[in-house]
């Protein structure tokens, strides 16, 4: 993947956060422009406006999730589940937006979820249960996937994280090590080998 130019760096960090903080309808492109101290017709260039901005962000952080569970599905559970975990909070607001957004029912993100979704729900089957094809699952196995998934993006449907002392790099890691260690206790030994 290209690395963004600086400016559009800028433009998706400073977007990111507004996002988070004010959410995406209270969020002008002109908030946005100012917050990365950028002319606002560069979003325009960039983006084709604010939505198209908030589809980059919303497929980019997806697409980086999918990318870690491709890039680690070989590894153990606890490892697949401690580098989903370090990524979420390394990116936490961005984490926090964008499971926010994907409770909202939108024409955008009824598309890219059934794609995503799809990728993702292969991925799990194959690294929970070594199955290629999601149809093969068994209810039971459906409905472990359910959970996993759910458990993963439960710190960051509300903002928990935002008080001071848990925004430390140890207090990361604390979080990253137990939230680890209780997933792999639940669900950790019911994963194939």
């Amino acid at each position: 993947m290209k690395k963004p130019s600086p400016s559009k760096e800028k433009v998706l960090q400073a977007a990111g956060r507004l996002f988070f903080q004010k959410g995406y309808h209270a969020t002008s492109v002109r908030d946005i422009a100012k917050e990365a101290g950028v002319n606002i017709s560069l979003i325009s260039y960039y983006f084709q406006g604010k939505q198209g901005l908030f589809e980059t962000i919303v497929i980019d952080h997806l697409e980086a999730n999918l990318k870690l569970l491709e890039d680690y599905r070989e590894e153990s559970f606890h490892m697949i589940i401690k580098k989903i975990l370090h990524y979420k909070m390394d990116n936490y607001q961005l984490s926090c937006f964008v499971h926010r957004e994907m409770m909202i029912d939108s024409t955008f993100l009824r598309e890219v979820l059934v794609t995503y979704i799809a990728k993702e729900d292969y991925l799990w089957a194959n690294i929970l249960f070594r199955v290629d094809d999601v149809s093969d699952l068994t209810y039971d196995q459906e409905l472990k996937l359910i959970q996993i998934k759910g458990v993963l993006q439960a710190p960051f449907t509300t903002p928990w994280n935002q008080r001071e002392e848990r925004r430390s790099m140890e207090a990361k890691q604390h979080f990253v090590d137990t939230y680890t260690k209780y997933v792999n206790q639940c669900y950790g030994r019911d994963v194939h080998p």
